[in-house]
């Protein structure tokens, strides 16, 4: 019979609203600070660092110390899917403040459009690149947990300036098929799928919200998304050109 102690412990601690909060509050692949962590989740210092503690000696957190400051983020990549599977069962409701910014209360989930998961772009938008790189053989499917880069795939990095040699030599999967919560199909995770959330930063194709984990499309990344990947983008409808630019 397998040991599953590490399994009930995890779950155990995840099973607390508390530290269940402050996990999802750092799924954006973020590191906070333990004061800025019990602010957010409302709760007292002393209780905040209680529960830190007891996320970190599970492993499901890591800590660093920065001078007088220590600041906490989710362990590993892997941590941080399964806790994104999680919350694929488990449907998480909606925050209000993410509704009232985008004053969409009524009619759309302001997490469904974009956001991150963990340190990769998960949303309609992250499969909906996921597939737009499939139907052009950027990627294939490899397997249930796991995407395949083609030689075209390679060559379409190279020129968004992602070293793709480099990524495999990291300790990390290179490039896995994570089950996004509200699409319910597969973004890109893993070390490309970092690298390719990293780029749209950098090439000015999306913008950081000032809600956690929220990100925003910019126009250029509309027109680029057109150009490179024959993908349309809206905020009420995502389609594909049938004939590739």
């Amino acid at each position: 019979m397998h040991d599953t102690s590490s399994l009930v412990e995890i779950a155990a601690q995840l099973a607390d609203r508390s530290r269940a909060a402050i996990v999802i509050h750092l799924m954006d692949g973020g590191s906070r600070t333990g004061s800025e962590l019990a602010l957010a989740v409302n709760l007292s210092p002393p209780s905040a660092s209680m529960h830190l503690a007891k996320l970190v000696n599970t492993g499901i957190l890591t800590s660093t110390r920065d001078g007088r400051n220590k600041y906490y983020r989710i362990a590993s990549p892997t941590m941080a899917q399964a806790i994104e599977a999680l919350s694929t069962a488990a449907n998480l409701p909606l925050p209000e403040e993410a509704r009232r910014e985008r004053g969409l209360a009524q009619v759309v989930n302001p997490w469904a459009f974009a956001r991150t998961c963990f340190d990769h772009l998960a949303g309609r938008l992250g499969v909906d690149i996921a597939a737009a790189f499939q139907q052009r053989d950027c990627v294939r499917s490899n397997g249930p947990s796991g995407y395949l880069l083609t030689p075209k795939g390679e060559e379409w990095f190279e020129k968004m300036g992602i070293d793709c040699a480099h990524l495999r030599s990291e300790r990390r999967n290179f490039a896995t098929q994570c089950l996004d919560w509200t699409e319910r199909r597969s973004h890109i995770g893993g070390a490309l799928g970092a690298a390719l959330l990293n780029g749209m930063y950098r090439l000015g194709w999306l913008g950081k919200s000032r809600i956690p984990r929220l990100v925003r499309l910019t126009l250029k990344g509309e027109e680029e998304l057109k150009r490179r990947l024959s993908l349309v983008v809206g905020r009420a409808l995502t389609t594909y050109r049938s004939r590739p630019s």
